[in-house]
């Protein structure tokens, strides 16, 4: 009998170790499953937050630390304020050399003129000469006529020649802008950064490219898209999983200057701010996509945008004209939280 005793005291405490062992690491894992983690740095010329939900603290942190050493690396080969990036090299280049460059900016620079092709020119990366004649910081600069005229003579993405890994333009003069596109690259690199260490629940939102991939600590994530004109004010809050958001909007960078807005977001036909809408937001897979699909159906205005987005496989789009009207595609209400 006090055999059996201490057999079933035995049995007893054995248990009990295994529920504080087991138990503590499922209480853990249950924990850790819903911890956020989170960093912010500035890059690419706007500030960018990578946040993590789950996954070991060490794990984590490692995630966040590579999606950031993802995006600098394409910042250094696409900026065109870097004068050793591929952008400014091929920009050196213009009218005499083909350039060597590294495959991401190939596969960018085919990706800019495919969004050329199916948009008949309102996305161009071409429009760098131009660009760079504004100034949208402090009082605002509009472009010398002269410059100005010059500058806008050479924009035209039919004359960018990709063969193989080399980049060509053909006009002396012309200048590469990757800058309503890059971005969107970039944030794609960072979330599969962050999917290769093993995190599968993740947003990155680089100044307004955002891509989500899972969900955050308790349900799907919740992105809120900004009035146009009123501050800290939504339109609406779209529920998102693996799937990407860009929002493009003329209260980014502009200046006012003779009672008209100039504003950031250029037509590529006239070198001037775009004018009959006040945001695009669009809803794709990639952010690459939704980043420079923001760009182009803002150029190409609420009418012809629209029937781009329609087009388009998995896009959705929420256009505000400019008298601050909401235009749904159809099933961008899918996505709306409310």
């Amino acid at each position: 009998m006090t055999h059996l005793v201490n057999k079933t005291k035995i049995y007893y405490i054995i248990c009990l170790l295994l529920f504080l062992i087991f138990g503590h690491e499922a209480s853990i894992n249950a924990e850790n499953k819903n911890r956020r983690f989170s960093e912010t740095r500035l890059l690419m010329g706007t500030t960018v937050e990578v946040i993590v939900i789950g996954g070991k603290e060490d794990v984590a942190k490692k995630s966040i630390a590579d999606a950031f050493s993802a995006m600098e690396r394409i910042d250094r080969l696409m900026s065109n304020f870097k004068e050793d990036s591929d952008i400014s090299r091929i920009n050196r280049g213009a009218g005499t050399d083909a350039v060597a460059v590294d495959n991401d900016v190939v596969e960018v620079i085919k990706k800019s003129i495919y969004y050329s092709e199916i948009s008949d020119g309102a996305f161009d990366i071409t429009i760098g000469g131009v660009e760079e004649l504004y100034n949208f910081e402090d009082e605002g600069r509009i472009p010398e006529k002269g410059k100005f005229k010059n500058s806008v003579s050479l924009i035209g993405y039919k004359n960018i020649i990709v063969n193989g890994n080399t980049v060509r333009l053909m006009k002396k003069g012309m200048k590469l802008d990757l800058g309503g596109i890059a971005a969107g690259y970039a944030v794609d690199k960072g979330i599969d950064a962050i999917k290769k260490c093993g995190i599968n629940n993740a947003l990155i939102n680089a100044g307004g490219d955002i891509r989500v991939t899972g969900e955050s600590e308790n349900s799907k994530w919740k992105i809120g898209i900004l009035h146009p004109r009123e501050e800290n004010k939504l339109i609406n809050t779209l529920t998102l999983k693996d799937i990407s958001v860009t929002t493009s909007g003329d209260y980014r960078k502009y200046f006012v200057s003779g009672g008209k807005r100039y504003h950031h977001i250029l037509n590529p036909n006239t070198g001037l701010p775009t004018e009959g809408v006040q945001s695009v937001t669009i809803i794709a897979p990639l952010a690459v996509d939704s980043d420079a699909l923001a760009t182009t159906v803002f150029v190409l205005g609420k009418n012809k945008g629209m029937e781009l987005i329609e087009k388009l496989k998995d896009v959705e789009g929420i256009i505000i004209d400019s008298d601050g009207l909401a235009i749904y595609s159809s099933g961008a209400k899918n996505y709306i939280h409310n």
